[in-house]
């Protein structure tokens, strides 16, 4: 395998990983939207989804985990954060020779790992959409959630 079909591969996979992050990004910002509204003039909550947009995967696996019933999708994350780490801590360096170079069977060898991690990220971000969809629909619909009007 050349270096740049390589890296080309490496990319897509954390492509695929940055995808998995926005959309959590997106459920925690929508979840708390809901709480917000749902809240009301009741007591204050000031928790955006803005308070998130910098976190890493870890944090935003935690945050969801809090904010659903969905046990097994938070189980598929952790084993997803798993292997988004060997991607990014371990997957390229341990294609390289001292000299830098890449090594082709090594590359050969997590090849797999990389192609299940795209998989994997687009089956992920599918199926957090879906969680959301189980409660996002009330934002747009259910007047009682409707925000404030100020006239």
């Amino acid at each position: 395998m050349e270096d740049q079909e390589f890296n080309q591969k490496v990319a897509l996979s954390l492509a695929g990983c940055q995808l998995v992050e926005q959309e959590l990004k997106l459920y925690i910002s929508e979840a708390l939207l809901l709480a917000k509204r749902s809240i009301g003039k009741r007591m204050p909550f000031k928790m955006t989804g803005e308070d998130y947009q910098d976190s890493p995967l870890e944090r935003l696996i935690g945050i969801f985990r809090k904010l659903t019933d969905n046990d097994i999708l938070v189980r598929d994350l952790d084993a997803f954060k798993r292997e988004r780490n060997f991607l990014s801590h371990a997957a390229i360096t341990s294609c390289l020779d001292f000299e830098g170079n890449l090594q082709g069977s090594a590359a050969t060898e997590i090849e797999p790992r990389l192609a299940a991690i795209r998989a994997e990220s687009e089956r992920l971000v599918y199926a957090i959409h879906e969680e959301a969809n189980k409660f996002t629909v009330l934002l747009a619909f259910d007047e009682s959630l409707a925000p404030e009007r100020t006239e």
